[in-house]
């Protein structure tokens, strides 16, 4: 009978540590998307604690639980939209095997996404290079893609961080055209051949590349982005 009641015990203190768990995790996912919504209103060098605790209808003693100061959850933001490009581009980026077809397709795919979230441009626009530059995207997945571009002779740029500049750079100011002014329907691509041009591909075969058809850019009902809402 003891054990039963111990294994009883053992079984609900793991069942409220479980909901404990994601209860925080959804609190602070709350945060996050709040704060995506008031950087990209505001700006990321206004103090903006108290408009994230509005947007998010949190106690402040509770914001203060995950975070300390502007600059620490400027950090969260940035490091889940870079997660959130990966979930949604970087699928349809691996189905690529040529190192140039991959940045064609993650460079006019994140391109897309801006178009159809505005919210997330305008973040990104008014964070500059560091909105990009934290997490995995600009750490890791950038860097890998042009690695094998220059290891295959591909990309005859020299240097790997001008070309992770060459990159990175100008998408930050395709977000600003694009939320400024109209672009032609075919501004992804013709971004995405430009990109390639600057790291050394040819006019041609660059045009050839960014008109292949890479697939449809899908944001999930439960992405970061989904919540901002849609331009259409």
């Amino acid at each position: 009978m003891d054990i039963l009641q111990n294994s009883a015990s053992v079984e609900a203190i793991d069942h409220r540590s479980r909901v404990a768990m994601e209860r925080r995790e959804k609190t602070r996912a709350k945060l996050v998307r709040s704060a995506l919504v008031v950087f990209a209103r505001h700006g990321v060098d206004a103090k903006v604690i108290d408009l994230v605790i509005k947007q998010a209808g949190v106690a402040r003693g509770t914001f203060y639980n995950y975070f300390r100061t502007n600059d620490e959850l400027f950090v969260a933001v940035a490091e889940d939209v870079s997660s959130e490009i990966i979930r949604i581009v970087d699928p349809l980026v691996t189905r690529q095997e040529d190192p140039a077809a991959r940045i064609a397709c993650g460079v006019s795919s994140v391109i897309r996404l801006a178009q159809a979230y505005p919210i997330f441009a305008e973040f990104v626009v008014r964070g500059g290079p560091a909105s990009l530059s934290t997490g995995s995207l600009t750490s890791e997945v950038v860097p890998r893609d042009i690695g094998a571009g220059l290891a295959l002779g591909r990309f005859t740029i020299p240097d790997p961080q001008l070309a992770f500049d060459l990159i990175v750079g100008p998408v930050i100011s395709a977000f600003y055209t694009i939320l400024t002014r109209p672009v032609i329907e075919t501004y992804p691509q013709d971004f995405a051949q430009s990109v390639l041009q600057s790291l050394g591909v040819t006019q041609e075969e660059a045009r050839q590349i960014s008109r292949m058809e890479f697939g449809t850019v899908a944001v999930p009902e439960d992405s970061l982005f989904s919540y901002t809402g849609n331009s259409s």
